[in-house]
This record gives C-alpha cells, structure tokens and sequence, in this order.
C-alpha cells in the first residue's frame, strides 16, 4: 500500500467537530451539515451547492455551517475580496478553525484551477442566486463578534452581514496553483 493515501490522511489535524462529522466515502473529507440536501431517494451529499435552508437555520441559531456545533464569542466569514470589502456574503459564517481548515480541505478554494461542476452534470450544483459564479483570485478570512442574517425571499436565500472585522487574514494561490496557507494579515 506504499504511496496510497488512506482518507483519514486528508483529515488528519482537524478541528474537534470537523473530525465529528461523517465522511464522504470517496475523498474521506467531511461532510459539512450545509451540503446535505434532501433528494427523490432521501438524503443525498452535493459539496457543489449550501443547502439554503440548513445554512439559514444554523446561521440564525449561531452554528457552525461546517460541522454544526455552537459559535462561541468569535465568528469568522470566509469568502473573496469583494465579500470582505461589502460585509455582505452569501456562504453562512463557522468556527475560525473551521474555515481554516476548509482552505486546504475545499478543493474548490485549495486549488486555483478547480471550477464548480456545471448544474447540468449529474452531482453538479447550481449557482446561488445573487452570486456571479466567478472563483476569487485570492480568499480573505475574517473574524468577527456578530453579524445579522436576512432571507431575500426573491431568490430564496439568505445573505449574512457581519459587523466589522476585528481581524482579517489573506490567502492568495501560489505559482502551483495551490492556496497558500499562511496568512497575510492586513
């Protein structure tokens, strides 16, 4: 079995309610409350889309989106620059730990050239509505004590409006077209 990854490999070092959660049985990562969504044949698992209604309810109970558990006095908010500059995001608010974790485990955030399934591929989800569709160049990581979350029910979602940040870190890919995980504060 010499160079084969197991899948716990990927996981290896993640946060408590992270390494809680189920696993996809073919990359071995997590599987964040936020992408399970109810299919024809029961539950199903689309990493590709936020189940709008999961991300809502924990938002508003002020639970991670991804791995459920309880906020406590820090929240953080992951997303592009312009996200950051608005305090304005359409992904729901987790752990610091969480998100972080969710910068090299995410492969759509990890790798540069890792693009969203098309919605018309079997597993392949759809653009949120209000979203432009376009992958940021860099990621901006931002902490805050709370935020606020509204439903727009024209396109049946909700944005989260988090207070100012008392900190924030950067993350820009580097020339292997992987996300550097060391951050840049600003």
């Amino acid at each position: 079995m010499s160079g084969q990854r197991r899948p716990d490999d990927a996981v290896s070092g993640l946060p408590a309610g992270l390494s809680a959660r189920p696993r996809d049985a073919r990359r071995g990562l997590p599987i964040p409350p936020v992408n399970v969504h109810d299919g024809p044949d029961g539950l199903r698992v689309d990493s590709t889309t936020i189940n709008t209604t999961i991300s809502t309810e924990l938002a508003l109970a002020r639970r991670c989106s991804l791995c459920g558990g309880p906020m406590g006095y820090w929240v953080a908010f992951l997303g592009g620059p312009g996200a950051a500059e608005l305090l304005r995001y359409t992904d729901p608010p987790g752990h610091a730990e969480c998100m972080t974790a969710a910068l090299s485990l995410c492969p759509h955030i990890a790798l540069a050239r890792h693009r969203r399934a098309r919605a018309d591929r079997p597993g392949g989800g759809m653009i949120p509505p209000g979203s432009h569709g376009e992958k940021p160049e860099k990621y901006v990581l931002g902490i805050t004590r709370s935020y606020r979350t509204e439903f727009v029910p024209s396109h049946g979602f909700s944005v989260y409006l988090p207070a100012p940040f008392k900190s924030v870190h950067e993350y820009e890919y580097g020339p292997d077209g992987r996300l550097v995980t060391t951050p840049r504060a600003r």
